[in-house]
């Protein structure tokens, strides 16, 4: 490792937010080009970069000065892509199975009918410019970016505000529905 990334390490373990930034200038490139070759799409690849250094923030204050930093964050971005690639996997796998089993009830219009109205309850519940933000981008199919530009907000708090909206209406449905309602909600919106 080299002085540089040594310095920087050491006093993001103490909390500098300045050598955090160091650190994402000089490795937020590679992050990004490493998911986008394995994952051939640039807003995966986006989010993937931002979950890397958020957990290399996170845990900042048990990094090692003395250890290769290139090397963890090597180790990092490699298991939030293969998480990346479990969790698409396995929405692969319940899409199958929601389709084979929508298409063997005769109750799908009760059913269909029971989910968006469990669904617009729970959306309904959100803070407004949460909702708003969840429904650009569930719901239409914006980008954070084009959500973030459209509405004069931060990606962050984009993205922050997706992810308390997920939480909230998985609650919501786990609460109010059943449990094939809820997996519906996680492979139809990505919650």
């Amino acid at each position: 490792m080299g002085d540089l990334d040594h310095f920087c390490v050491k006093c993001l373990a103490a909390g500098d937010e300045e050598a955090f930034v160091a650190l994402y200038g000089k490795y937020h490139k590679k992050v990004y080009f490493t998911a986008l070759k394995l994952l051939q799409s640039d807003e995966t690849a986006k989010d993937i970069t931002q979950t890397v250094f958020m957990k290399i923030w996170e845990h900042r204050l048990t990094l090692d000065p003395n250890g290769n930093f290139a090397a963890y964050l090597h180790t990092v971005c490699r298991n939030a892509i293969f998480d990346e690639f479990k969790r698409a996997s396995l929405d692969e796998d319940l899409k199958t199975e929601l389709q084979q089993f929508s298409s063997e009830t005769d109750e799908d219009d009760d059913f269909r009918e029971k989910y968006y109205r469990l669904l617009d309850e729970a959306i309904a519940k959100l803070p407004p410019q949460r909702r708003a933000v969840f429904e650009a981008c569930r719901l239409r199919r914006q980008s954070y970016d084009q959500v973030a530009r459209k509405m004069n907000i931060a990606r962050s708090t984009v993205q922050d505000h997706i992810v308390k909206a997920n939480k909230f209406i998985r609650d919501y449905v786990r609460e109010h529905g059943d449990v094939f309602l809820l997996i519906l909600c996680a492979v139809v919106l990505g919650i």
